[in-house]
């Protein structure tokens, strides 16, 4: 599956604009229940956790939803990190469907935009890096 997302930079704010998804398969290739997860990690502390809401039945859903991240002097050597996750069908449990994460320290440099589709990785890899969904010119 695949995020389209926004981060800007604000001050020392980062803000995360979730947009959408693609290509998003539960179980057995049925559609999925999804929700967006983002934290700084490694972080201890709960409060710094955001998502949005689910969107049920949907293999493309629409989020539009947008979150801000302040970030402290100590979280420049932190990651944000953003998990897509399908929460299962008559029960409380949720299911990875993939991740990545961003450099704070990156993401605090003035032109650098990060814009666009990324790749949903697996949980090891999407939690060093993230990969840009090449645009066909």
């Amino acid at each position: 599956g695949q995020l389209k997302l926004s981060i800007e930079v604000r001050g020392r704010v980062l803000v995360l604009h979730v947009m959408e998804a693609k290509g998003l398969m539960g179980k057995e290739y049925q559609t999925c229940d999804s929700y967006v997860k983002m934290s700084i990690v490694p972080d201890a502390d709960w409060k710094c956790r955001q998502k949005t809401k689910t969107v049920p039945d949907s293999k493309n859903p629409v989020f539009h939803e947008h979150f801000l991240f302040p970030v402290q002097e100590e979280d420049e050597q932190k990651r944000l990190l953003v998990t897509v996750w399908n929460r299962e069908r008559n029960s409380r449990q949720s299911e990875l469907i993939g991740c990545m994460s961003f450099g704070v320290k990156s993401l605090l440099t003035p032109d650098k935009e990060i814009s666009g589709w990324y790749y949903l990785l697996g949980e090891d890899l999407g939690r060093t890096k993230h990969l840009k969904v090449a645009t066909r010119r």
